[in-house]
């Protein structure tokens, strides 16, 4: 009796010699082949190791042939070439680049411009995503259509388009850089005291008011009254600079004027009025009457003032064609010596964040540990500000003067030299109690009056400024939608949990939902991370000196093309390694850990 495949182990055969040739054949098999051949987990071994000696072996030739191809062109692939004067220039580059350096140097300035662009752009790209993933969720039907409208468009318009708007259509449509927009515009402006008295008083009655319920009556009257009667009265001083009959209207309190009667009269029907609306919207109704009333009687009788305090603007920020200028921030001699106290500062929150944690653990008493370490470091910041500037300075310094041609080394008042304008920025770094130097915008002009430069300020290029707004949004939209995602997985009890508690909605979100909703969020929040960094190399489009942009004409002017797309591909593969890995560390944190 014997058996074969497909048949019952317990049948037997009705020809018995096909059964002993079966068996034969088995016999045959068994002595021929050796047992660990008929292993299948050696057969899968031995199937991998043919496959990669295949695919080394065609990889190996395919090589080869590559660099016999270049070697007969006097092309072949090295590193060598990197030693070379470069022999061009880049823009947005350090100053300690120039055309006479070599490829090496050139290629590094690249690397960094890349680098600057991806390390900006995962940090806005994630707080923008995240605030439009919020809004996707908002009760709100305008901000969450804003959003939604917001995602729809922009993720579905292509990248490279959306850099090609910002950089040609938006920036390149800015003025020129002999008259910038300036924010804010210089000139003297009169900020009114009233405006003080506003914020003052209604901090006041919110001080006041903070164990009201929020539907008590007089909450609503003075609150609405408040913000009415500050309308009210800045649209009467609007009027009166503007319309002809409103001038001599301020402080004129004249009882009997009829237009002052038939105002005080109208006043006083709204009030009895909203005094009978239906009670969902009355004590709103009646702060709203009541302070229209209060403030034409404040305005009329000139009890609020009319003065004002005169402020001195500069510009802080230029926008042209050239792209934007913002204030130079340098560090000073002092800098060590302020740094030392924030410092201190920072270890003193650590041990406080630390101790008063502990405290509410075991306790269960709360610490608003947040706020003090906040204030610890805060004092001690602005307290070695203070010192620190308390040092004094030289009196008179050596400056270098011309006269009739002639330079010579003259001692001068330091302050009389910086007013005249004999410091350069080296000097005037040097000689400042501040531990940063901070300067504001300024334009160099010549004798003729014309713009020559930029005298002091930090420029950023108008290709960086477009290659980070466009990655930036694009990818903001895919996060907010990983957002959206990890904040629907939530379970909805522990929102209702969060609010039976009495917890607000930023602390729901803050202390309940957010924290939870990372463990959905960060996985796939790495992707959009990678993606922001390769699609960096898009720069290229709007002349953007980054990495592949430098690469490219590096290769142009070597030949080492192997050479070059070899470390263009080792760059990226350590970019997105390393994105990697943070994000695994970052997912191993706020992963759930059960047993």
């Amino acid at each position: 009796m014997c058996s074969f495949a497909g048949a019952r182990h317990d049948a037997p055969l009705l020809y018995p010699e096909f059964c002993k040739l079966m068996s034969s054949n088995q016999a045959i098999r068994t002595s021929i082949i050796p047992a660990f051949l008929r292993d299948i987990r050696v057969l899968q071994i031995l199937g991998q190791i043919i496959f990669v000696i295949v695919v080394v072996t065609l990889a190996s030739q395919l090589v080869t042939s590559i660099f016999a191809s270049l070697a007969s062109k006097g092309l072949t692939p090295n590193f060598t070439f990197l030693s070379g004067r470069a022999g061009f220039d880049i823009s947005n580059a350090p100053a300690w680049y120039s055309s006479d350096s070599n490829y090496g140097t050139a290629f590094v300035v690249g690397l960094t411009n890349t680098l600057r662009v991806v390390s900006v752009g995962l940090v806005l790209a994630t707080v923008l995503g995240v605030f439009i993933g919020i809004f996707l969720l908002s009760s709100n039907w305008l901000i969450r259509n804003i959003a939604r409208a917001y995602i729809e468009i922009l993720r579905n318009t292509p990248l490279l388009i959306q850099l090609y708007i910002w950089y040609f259509i938006v920036l390149l449509s800015l003025p020129e850089f002999r008259q910038p927009i300036t924010f804010p515009g210089e000139g003297v402006v009169g900020i009114p005291i009233r405006l003080f008295l506003y914020v003052l008083i209604y901090l006041i009655a919110r001080w006041w008011l903070r164990r009201e319920s929020g539907d008590a009556p007089h909450r609503h009257i003075l609150l609405t009254g408040l913000l009415t009667a500050y309308v009210v009265m800045e649209l009467a001083f609007q009027f009166s600079t503007t319309q002809p009959g409103w001038q001599n209207l301020y402080g004129s309190g004249n009882l009997g004027n009829i237009n002052f009667l038939i105002y005080l009269a109208i006043s006083v029907a709204l009030i009895v009025g909203a005094w009978f609306s239906p009670a969902i919207v009355r004590w709103r109704l009646v702060g709203l009457a009541g302070g229209q009333l209060l403030g034409g009687l404040l305005f009329y009788f000139g009890i609020v003032p009319n003065s004002a305090y005169n402020i001195t603007l500069y510009p802080v920020a230029f926008m042209s064609v050239r792209g934007f200028v913002f204030p130079e921030v340098a560090v000073t001699p002092h800098f060590g010596e302020w740094m030392a106290f924030v410092g201190i500062g920072i270890a003193l929150a650590t041990i406080m964040w630390g101790y008063f944690g502990r405290i509410t653990e075991t306790t269960g008493k709360p610490y608003p540990r947040a706020w003090y370490a906040f204030l610890a470091v805060l004092l001690f910041s602005i307290g070695g500000w203070l010192v620190v500037t308390m040092q004094p300075l030289p009196e008179s310094i050596p400056v270098t003067q011309e006269q009739d041609g002639v330079s010579s080394v003259v001692l001068m008042p330091l302050t009389e030299a910086r007013q005249q304008g004999l410091l350069d920025k080296v000097k005037d770094q040097f000689y400042t109690s501040e531990p940063v130097w901070i300067a504001l915008p300024r334009q160099r002009i010549n004798r003729a009056g014309i713009v020559t430069g930029l005298e002091y300020g930090s420029e950023i290029a108008p290709e960086y400024i477009a290659l980070l707004i466009g990655l930036v949004v694009y990818t903001s939209n895919y996060i907010a939608e990983i957002v959206r995602a990890g904040i629907m997985a939530v379970p909805r009890g522990q929102i209702e949990a969060s609010r039976a508690l009495g917890f607000s909605t930023s602390q729901t979100l803050r202390m309940i939902v957010l924290p939870q909703a990372l463990r959905v969020i960060i996985p796939p929040l790495g992707n959009q991370y990678l993606n922001l960094s390769k699609n960096s190399s898009l720069a290229v489009a709007i002349a953007y000196a980054d990495l592949v942009f430098v690469t490219n004409t590096i290769m142009n002017q070597s030949g080492q093309s192997v050479t070059g797309i070899t470390m263009l591909m080792i760059v990226y593969l350590i970019m997105s390694l390393t994105i990697s890995l943070f994000n695994n560390l970052a997912n191993r944190r706020f992963q759930l850990v059960t047993r």
